[in-house]
This record gives C-alpha cells, sequence and structure tokens, in this order.
C-alpha cells in the first residue's frame, strides 16, 4: 500500500486551514456557551486570575466594551464563527486531498478578504497586518499556479 505524496505547498495550507477552522469552532462554541452568561463579570475574574492593572486604561476601555455586548450580537458572532470554522475546515480537508474545488472555493474565498486587508493596512500599517496580506497573497497565488498546471485531481474518486 503507498501512502499518498502531498504537494508540500498544498499540505501547509490545509494544516494552516484546519488549524484555524478548529480555532473558530472553539471561539464560536465559546461565544454560543456565553450568549447569557454576565460577560462583564467573567471578564472581570479574568482580569482578577491574570493579575492584570484594571485601572489601567486598555484595560478599563476593553471592560467597557464588554460590558456593552448584547447577548444578541454575541450569539451572531458566535454563529458567524461556525459558519467561517465550517468553511475553513472545508477547505482545509479539500486541500490535504488535493481537490481542484478546494483549491476554488480557497482562492475564491481567500480573495475576498484582501481588499479588506489592503483597507486596514491603508488605515495602519502594522507588521501583522502586512504579513497577513503577504500570507494571503501567497496563497492566493500558489494555488493559481497548481490550477494552471492541472496538478490537482478534478473530482473525488
Amino acid at each position: 500500500m503507498t501512502t499518498p505524496i502531498h504537494h508540500p505547498g498544498m499540505a501547509v495550507i490545509a494544516m494552516l486551514k484546519l488549524a484555524k477552522g478548529v480555532l473558530l469552532l472553539l471561539l464560536g462554541l465559546g461565544l454560543l456557551k456565553l450568549v447569557h452568561a454576565e460577560i462583564a463579570t467573567l471578564f472581570s475574574l479574568l482580569i482578577e486570575a491574570l493579575h492584570l492593572n484594571a485601572d489601567s486604561r486598555l484595560i478599563h476601555g476593553l471592560v467597557l466594551k464588554v460590558d456593552a455586548l448584547q447577548p444578541h450580537s454575541v450569539l451572531v458572532a458566535g454563529l458567524i464563527s461556525l459558519g467561517y470554522a465550517g468553511l475553513m475546515v472545508v477547505e482545509g480537508v479539500g486541500l490535504w486531498l488535493e481537490f481542484s474545488w478546494a483549491a476554488y472555493l480557497t482562492v475564491v474565498s481567500t480573495s475576498l478578504l484582501i481588499p479588506v486587508e489592503v483597507y486596514e493596512i491603508v488605515d495602519h500599517v502594522s507588521l501583522v497586518r502586512v504579513g497577513a496580506l503577504l500570507l494571503n497573497l501567497g496563497i492566493v497565488g500558489y494555488l493559481i499556479s497548481q490550477l494552471k498546471h492541472h496538478r490537482l485531481r478534478k473530482r473525488a474518486a
């Protein structure tokens, strides 16, 4: 029995997508668990547990923002996170299996975020934002080259 040989770039992208999917799944489930909780109280307990300075301007601003959260907003954020996690997992599994439909899906979904990333960089340049943009441009470019050279499976066996 032979083991399938993965394109190294595809395996890396697939693992990135799967890792993002798992993190978003955990975030979404956590948010859904917090829908009816006293988020501000929990946040205050977290600040105390981490021994953070509650008098800090940054922490005080975060407390005010967390206190202003409405259950509906938390529910919507949780559902969006779960939906996006599903997309990431589908992309990751499809890329791991090297299906062309997964590459097309990833190119489209990643390309849709590039204008937002450019806007964010124009608004405030940071190394993280530039890095994210370059990473996404690299992923899109790599997948397009793989599709162009017909190196992926056309459909499930």
